[in-house]
């Protein structure tokens, strides 16, 4: 019975007629040893009937067999063919040569147990890049169900389907990722050269190319960060939890391990609806933030820039009416010139 339906399924996948199923099955009778003879038989009186139409050398028929039944790792082979006039009968030049240096790819795959040899020849995927002007905000969808939701100046880049074992993506800016769970296949994010892996949680990661740090909030699940460029001789891992913080000094070139208090973590949650809310930040911080996000030049005075201070507001507010009651908070007063803003102050509220 195997060896007609390994026939059977074999001329379908010749001739590309078959189903995502039949493919699948066929990929499994070849796994199996005991089908090898029946494979190289069906092989063979392929090339036999095709020999009218085109001519093999031999020894490209034999490398082709023995890397299929020897399990050997395919490299490349080249099958030179040459045309006749007459009309060819049952299977193209093209399809046929082809076909069987496709279908060796896949059954040297499946005969070594494995998918590293067939990964290596696969196509990537396109890249999709998605990105954020100032003040304004995007929802993206990835191909594993990943929801990401992009604040202003961002750029996301994905590829259109993952594959490889990995879910890999690119950010540069800040956004709020919900990873869908896979445990085979790990989240991971690269920003410069910071790297965020997850299987299946909810965090923050800001990581805009003009800020000197870069931070990553866990609102659940686990995440750990690896500092792929470190310059001392040892990469160095983080792990953070649900309402922890880890930020990473660009100018030390170490992470800074923190626990958030338990409403900062839950905040991150707004910004999915565009509100931004900080609690007791650095002035400075907020107002770098508030550079990238509205694409303006905001000064403040050296006096005040360690100030703490609280506030929330939405991207799609007036910017002026966000600064006005920040200045106020730290006993500073607002100044507008043409585009740019400077807040004035003499020292950080008692």
């Amino acid at each position: 019975m195997h060896s007609s339906r390994l026939a059977y399924l074999f001329h379908k996948y010749i001739n590309k007629e078959y189903t995502p199923i039949e493919k699948e099955e066929l990929m499994l009778l070849i796994k199996q040893g005991e089908n090898d003879e029946a494979l190289k038989k069906l092989i063979s009186d392929m090339m036999a009937e095709s020999n009218d139409e085109m001519e093999l050398p031999v020894e490209s028929g034999d490398a082709i067999l023995q890397s299929v039944l020897a399990k050997e790792a395919y490299t490349g082979i080249y099958v030179p063919v040459a045309r006749k006039r007459h009309r060819l009968k049952r299977v193209s030049i093209a399809a046929a040569s082809i076909a069987v240096c496709m279908l060796t790819v896949y059954l040297v795959g499946y005969k070594t147990g494995g998918k590293k040899e067939v990964a290596k020849q696969e196509i990537r995927a396109p890249a999709v890049e998605v990105s954020t002007g100032t003040a304004q905000r995007k929802t993206v969808r990835l191909p594993d169900g990943t929801q990401v939701w992009l604040s202003p100046s961002t750029v996301l880049e994905y590829p259109s389907a993952f594959g490889g074992g990995t879910r890999e993506v690119k950010l540069s800016g800040e956004a709020f990722f919900e990873v869908a769970h896979d445990a085979r296949n790990p989240f991971i994010i690269t920003s410069d050269n910071i790297q965020t892996k997850v299987l299946g949680t909810s965090f923050n990661i800001q990581a805009y190319h003009n800020q000197k740090k870069i931070a990553v909030m866990v609102v659940t699940g686990k995440v750990k960060l690896s500092n792929l460029g470190a310059m001392h001789d040892k990469i160095e891992n983080v792990e953070i939890a649900a309402n922890q913080k880890a930020v990473f000094d660009k100018n030390t070139d170490r992470f800074i391990k923190e626990d958030a208090d338990t409403v900062a973590a839950p905040n991150m949650l707004k910004r999915k609806e565009g509100e931004f809310v900080y609690k007791n930040e650095r002035l400075q911080k907020l107002i770098d933030d508030l550079q990238e996000y509205f694409g303006v030049n905001i000064q403040v005075a050296r006096e005040i820039r360690e100030c703490k201070v609280t506030a929330n507001f939405y991207v799609t507010d007036d910017l002026q009416d966000t600064l006005e009651p920040i200045a106020i908070s730290v006993n500073g007063d607002l100044q507008k010139n043409n585009n740019e803003f400077f807040i004035n102050g003499k020292g950080c509220p008692e």
